[in-house]
């Protein structure tokens, strides 16, 4: 059909639309009950047969010699099991409506379950849905356009059509696929959305990306509303609106920090899931002191990875005071060593993973992966506790387990001199440690000086000391 099909959101005389036609002799031999009380004019038999049902009420209202009445009509959408009832409104702009909602006194009740919403309820004659299943395939047969008429509590009426209605089947649970254009009076459309006494009442869109309210009976609304990002949409008992993440408060649209998160795999939660990498502040459970910076990895291997320690390009110096590597140095983004009671705080509030990630002068990717690791506190010298290795850079942190940190001004480690300050022959050239690091009898660190083949991991494949890059991060297990 060229034309638009037609569907009524909106008393009762009963119809059901037969058809009359002929028949020829081959077609009575067939089916002889047919002839039983028929009239015969010449060589054709006129009688009334059982109609092929209209598809909707515009069909019924060609089919029809009533068709100018409105009234209940049998119609069977295509693909539909078995013809059912529809009430059929040809009063408005020239008929043909299927009804598929009424509201009107009050009478009906809305709150159902899905099943009930599927098969429909009420009564043609006075209130009713239609049935979601039935709408379905009707709305899925062609093209129709909806109708909505209103009429408000002081008798004035209104009405919007909208050019392409559409809504998919229970798989797609039914889901509203389209709408098309809208047409009606808008001015009297929004004079009806603003009920009297409602100058405060605010109204929120589903997506949360309209917020309309009543001005002087007018129904305004401002399509730049839309969440913090530090918030989310969500529909609730008093409809839509923006709600702040755990840990923010506000309301919704600008939400600031209620308790700062504790990790970045808790900034990552409390974003949902949105949050990319970068540099955010925390606060772990037992740090007494202001937050602080930390850089967020959320990418590498998932997501919410903290990161304690960058070697990318040498702008840091590393062979540092016991206090340096304490407090911690460096930028987040860029080469940093977070700092050992911050570590100390911050594997200690849970369990830890810790995962390294060492890139070599030729580009090539290892990583190691530890599946437990924590510092233990100032008081212990920042014993590391580390184990569970997987990946493919080798196990070159195992070695270290158990030690206490060692600086160049505070040796803890298990040598005879202090290897951050020992120097050696490393790789073709005479370098020291110059580093801080959990030392036991020496061996290398991700810590020593950049560029000169004293920064390495040791069981790297290829050569140990050929490293251009390091990371090494934490999550919560």
């Amino acid at each position: 059909m060229s034309h638009f099909h037609q569907l009524k959101l909106f008393a009762l005389i009963f119809y059901i639309c037969f058809t009359s036609g002929s028949v020829s002799s081959q077609e009575l031999h067939n089916h002889p009950s047919r002839a039983s009380n028929e009239g015969n004019i010449g060589s054709s038999y006129f009688f009334y047969q059982q109609p092929q049902y209209p598809r909707d009420c515009l069909e019924a209202r060609s089919q029809c010699s009533t068709s100018n009445l409105s009234g209940v009509y049998l119609i069977k959408p295509d693909g539909y099991p078995e013809p059912f009832e529809v009430y059929c409104d040809n009063t408005v702009d020239s008929g043909g409506w299927t009804v598929i909602h009424r509201f009107q006194n009050d009478s009906l009740v809305l709150n159902r379950n899905w099943t009930e919403y599927k098969t429909g309820f009420g009564f043609l004659s006075q209130e009713f849905w239609i049935g979601s299943d039935k709408l379905s395939y009707l709305t899925n047969q062609n093209t129709y356009e909806l109708r909505i008429d209103i009429t408000s509590t002081d008798g004035l009426s209104f009405h919007a059509t909208y050019s392409k209605f559409r809504i998919s089947d229970e798989y797609g649970e039914y889901k509203l696929t389209s709408v098309g254009d809208y047409n009606g009076t808008e001015d009297d459309i929004n004079r009806f959305l603003c009920p009297q006494n409602s100058e405060d009442t605010v109204y929120i869109s589903p997506n949360c990306s309209r917020r309309c309210s009543c001005i002087n009976g007018q129904f305004t609304c401002d399509d730049t509303y839309q969440c913090s990002p530090h918030a989310f949409c969500e529909e609730r008992n008093n409809g839509s609106q923006c709600y702040c993440n755990e840990g923010y408060k506000g309301d919704g649209v600008n939400c600031t920090i209620d308790t700062p998160p504790t990790d970045c795999q808790d900034i990552y939660n409390r974003s949902r899931g949105s949050a990319e990498s970068g540099v955010y502040k925390i606060k772990p459970t037992s740090w007494e002191r202001d937050p602080f910076d930390v850089y967020c990895n959320m990418t590498d291997d998932g997501e919410g990875w903290t990161v304690f320690q960058r070697r990318m390009d040498g702008s840091q110096d590393f062979f540092l005071y016991w206090s340096d590597y304490e407090n911690g140095f460096g930028t987040p983004d860029r080469e940093l060593w977070l700092g050992n009671d911050k570590l100390h705080s911050l594997t200690t509030q849970r369990n830890y993973q810790l995962r390294v990630d060492v890139v070599n002068r030729n580009g090539a990717p290892y990583y190691a992966k530890y599946s437990s690791f924590r510092v233990s506190g100032a008081s212990e010298k920042y014993v590391l506790n580390v184990g569970g290795y997987s990946g493919n850079a080798g196990n070159s942190l195992g070695y270290f387990n158990g030690q206490a940190f060692t600086t160049r001004d505070s040796d803890n480690d298990a040598y005879g001199g202090n290897c951050a300050t020992y120097s050696y022959s490393h790789c073709g050239v005479t370098c020291g440690y110059n580093a801080g690091w959990w030392f036991k009898s020496c061996g290398g660190s991700p810590n020593g000086p950049y560029g000169t083949n004293c920064i390495y991991w040791y069981y790297l494949p290829g050569s140990y000391c050929n490293v251009e890059y390091t990371e090494m991060k934490v999550r919560p297990v």
